[in-house]
């Protein structure tokens, strides 16, 4: 499942990075092994457009998480090619647009988060990068844009997760698995998948459904159900990527 990206998180600090430039991002080849990701609620209707957004419980924080499946195996992102490119009229989810920048914990402060940085990213400190700070030490307007953009991720995020804690509280998911036998015979899929249960969500008392309704829950509900679909669509790209493989070696 999703694994962290960011490999050597620094805080931001005006004194210490005041000369500091970045560069922007490339190319995906930092998400090409990743085969799920973590995804916000608003943005379920445009992953639904070419992913299956599952459930899943994580036992060592007790909350359940979103996904998106990027991928069948356990190593590999089906919409990243060697180039590190990503396939064409795809999504990419916001976890991946922030790289490397991410809000992290703040050790000095409870409950408020600091700015910060993958230093291990290639295009970190970079002559040719985007600056960071001005010559007052002050933002620059590059990195105003960034902060904001963490920002609305963060407050998505807590609301999907406040989505989510309402739907577990109603008993609305229930498990499941996605096994998928390609046609070489190779066996592939999940297994400790979570859904939404829509028969116990149609079974809702009409307040509790109005409920979900009002704040625009019911829409991410039914994106996600929607996705599902999208296990053959992986398949399909997982059969097609094999036959690749295949010439290219039968090339060499």
């Amino acid at each position: 499942m999703a694994e962290s990206i960011f490999k050597n998180p620094i805080a931001l600090n005006q004194a210490a990075h005041k000369s500091l430039k970045v560069s922007k991002i490339k190319n995906f080849k930092f998400a090409k092994d990743l085969n799920s990701v973590l995804v916000s609620g608003n943005e379920f209707k445009e992953s639904a457009k070419h992913f299956p957004v599952v459930f899943v419980r994580d036992m060592n924080k007790d909350e359940i998480m979103s996904l998106a499946i990027l991928g069948l195996r356990q190593q590999g992102n089906l919409f990243v090619n060697d180039e590190g490119t990503w396939q064409e009229g795809t999504y990419i989810p916001n976890f991946f647009k922030r790289y490397p920048f991410i809000l992290a914990d703040d050790q000095s402060e409870e409950g408020a988060y600091a700015v910060s940085i993958d230093s291990d990213y290639e295009g970190f400190d970079t002559e040719d990068g985007l600056a960071l700070f001005n010559d007052e030490g002050k933002t620059t307007p590059e990195l105003d844009k960034i902060i904001e953009f963490l920002k609305t991720y963060q407050s998505n995020f807590l609301l999907t997760q406040e989505f989510i804690k309402k739907l577990d509280e109603l008993g609305l998911f229930k498990e499941f698995s996605a096994d998928i036998t390609l046609p070489a015979g190779e066996k592939l899929g999940f297994s400790g998948l979570m859904m939404i249960d829509e028969k116990a969500l149609l079974k809702l008392e009409d307040e509790k459904a109005l409920e979900l309704f009002r704040r625009g829950f019911l829409a991410w509900v039914y994106a996600h159900l929607y996705s599902l679909t999208n296990f053959r669509h992986l398949a399909k790209l997982t059969v097609n990527q094999s036959k690749t493989e295949t010439v290219e070696a039968a090339a060499e």
